[in-house]
């Protein structure tokens, strides 16, 4: 049974350049990966009408939390 919210897998390796589900992608200048992180779960979830779960490695921290972000792009932590 599928869980019912989508499931990402976040890997951030500078304050500009990461992956999502292993497609990478930059922050422009003066944006944080961050935001761009947090904007593209939101649209995922806004695409499917529910969270998305992401487990979310920081390279930059060496290490790694679990979150869900809402449609209207609302943030919890899932641990």
């Amino acid at each position: 049974m599928q869980p019912p919210y989508s499931v990402a897998e976040v890997r951030v390796f500078s304050h500009s350049a990461g992956l999502v589900d292993g497609v990478p992608v930059t922050a422009p200048p003066y944006v944080d990966i961050q935001e761009v992180v947090i904007s593209i779960l939101q649209q995922r979830a806004q695409q499917t009408g529910g969270p998305t779960a992401a487990t979310i490695s920081d390279d930059r921290y060496g290490g790694a939390i679990r979150i869900l972000v809402h449609p209207d792009g609302t943030t919890e932590s899932a641990d």
